[in-house]
């Protein structure tokens, strides 16, 4: 059982080399979710291609409609293939969402990117956002808690901090409106700069990257800060983590027959049959046989040991080519 709900995001600029860094980075090792924005991906002949198509530790989302222009989409999950996650629908090629089901625990966790001197991507993109949090609650019945991260280009003092001027306070307010609607609060310390650029005094830098989360997240907040290490983007990656459980999947024992001692097995049969009940039907006796069978096996046989050079990401069809090439 793992204790930390660990989130990285990052504008990686269309960069393929800067995603993959991200992914291979050990700091990332943990995480349960990648929230990328502004990814490499293009649609050709009807098919989106992304860098990469798919990782072996990381499940692909990207969102439900593209563009016919060069960038298809401009935002994506990866999450954990240990964790259980459902894709929510959005109609935007610039927002991923995904339900993250953990112990006792629904979170709708969405990818976002803004486009900036555009009055109404941020409104399409929040009114989106406000349909799809809505949309899941109802249909869940239950608690669900809100995470919602990206590239929104907006600036406003709340996260920017006093040196945001005053010029442009209320280029920002439908992102201010759904913080109010739903309860969420910005997580990153006020004024922490997520972008740095050239500009024209080569030196520019501001808070364009997001963090909103509902109450229930903000309270279990553990950390929100920048990760140290630069993969290549003039975006930060910034590393979320609540305090909250989550676990991956239990891998099945290997049980090693070839070294069972069968002779205390027979003896642990004979004596569970022995005090069991010789009156039922036929079916009745085979289940109390089977069951007795079953339990002495497993509780008296030896397990085989996980070895470290095994592949869960190896399947089948990699088998099948590895024969039909002529590999070892």
């Amino acid at each position: 059982m793992n204790n930390s709900l660990r989130i990285v995001q990052l504008n990686v600029r269309k960069q393929g080399a800067v995603l993959e860094s991200l992914m291979n980075d050990e700091d990332t090792r943990n995480a349960v979710a990648l929230a990328i924005q502004e990814p490499q991906a293009r649609r050709i002949q009807g098919r989106l291609l992304t860098t990469p198509m798919g990782h072996h530790k990381w499940t692909k989302m990207v969102p439900s409609t593209w563009r016919e222009e060069r960038w298809a989409i401009r935002s994506m999950l990866w999450v954990k293939k240990e964790v259980e996650a459902e894709q929510v629908p959005v109609e935007s090629p610039d927002i991923t969402a995904a339900m993250v089901r953990l112990p006792g625990r629904l979170i709708f966790m969405a990818s976002v990117y803004v486009e900036g001197d555009s009055a109404s991507a941020l409104d399409d993109a929040c009114n989106l956002l406000r349909d799809a949090i809505t949309k899941v609650r109802r249909e869940t019945g239950a608690v669900v808690e809100s995470l919602i991260v990206g590239d929104f280009n907006r600036h406003d003092q709340l996260w920017g901090g006093d040196e945001v001027s005053l010029g442009r306070q209320g280029e920002a307010d439908p992102i201010i409106d759904l913080m109010n609607e739903f309860a969420l609060s910005s997580l990153l310390i006020r004024g922490t700069k997520t972008w740095h650029g050239g500009g024209q005094s080569g030196d520019c830098e501001s808070t364009i990257d997001l963090v909103l989360a509902s109450e229930n997240l903000t309270e279990s907040m553990t950390k929100c800060a920048l990760l140290d290490t630069d993969h290549g983007s003039d975006h930060c990656a910034i590393e979320s983590v609540f305090d909250a459980q989550w676990s991956g999947p239990k891998h099945q024992e290997r049980l090693l027959l070839k070294n069972a001692p069968w002779k205390e097995i027979n003896a642990r049969i004979h004596n569970a049959l022995a005090i069991l009940p010789s009156e039922g039907t036929v079916q009745q006796k085979t289940d109390r046989l089977m069951a007795a069978v079953s339990e002495a096996v497993h509780a008296l046989t030896p397990r085989a040991k996980p070895s470290p050079h095994a592949k869960r990401w190896w399947t089948s069809d990699l088998t099948q080519l590895r024969l039909y090439l002529g590999l070892k």
